[in-house]
């Protein structure tokens, strides 16, 4: 019982620095945070294919360009990555984020790249993407058309065929 006050004495200190320390780290997140949380969200969700999930990130007014320009994602775009190259609040209630995806066409096998910049907005303490626009980078990724591959066969140049009947 002695040696147990003791222990309790020495433990107690520790233990209660340990939780004043920890619930210090557990403060509010800043707007900026808040926004990139966000921004990863969506982009990151909307790569491995859960668009209707984060479509109530969008702005009402953009949710059916949202879509529309996401619809062939899965179908006939493959998104392969998605990277977050830039980050800016423009003021306390705005932020400008640049993503790079990568992604093919699932009829061909070229990886393209293309940029995009995302503008959001903080609605009643929800941040949502309130437009995006293509920034630079391979056209196609929105669904924008692009001229199809040639499907026909190319004659081998290199060595020529010959049948002998």
């Amino acid at each position: 019982p002695a040696s147990g006050r003791g222990v309790l004495r020495v433990l107690f200190p520790v233990a209660l620095l340990a939780v004043t320390t920890w619930s210090g780290c557990m403060g509010p997140q800043t707007p900026s945070a808040k926004a990139n949380d966000a921004a990863r969200e969506l982009n990151v969700n909307s790569r491995f294919g859960d668009i209707a999930g984060v479509v109530s990130m969008t702005s009402p007014a953009v949710r059916d360009e949202f879509l529309n320009r996401r619809s062939e994602w899965g179908r006939l775009i493959r998104i392969v990555d998605v990277e977050m190259a830039g980050f800016t609040m423009t003021d306390q209630d705005h932020a400008s984020v640049l993503v790079d995806y990568s992604w093919s066409r699932m009829d061909e096998g070229t990886l393209h790249t293309t940029r995009v910049h995302q503008e959001w907005s903080d609605t009643e303490g929800a941040w949502l993407l309130a437009r995006e626009k293509r920034d630079s980078g391979d056209v196609g990724l929105f669904g924008e058309r692009i001229a199809p591959l040639d499907p026909a066969p190319r004659p081998d140049v290199q060595f020529a065929t010959r049948v002998i009947p």
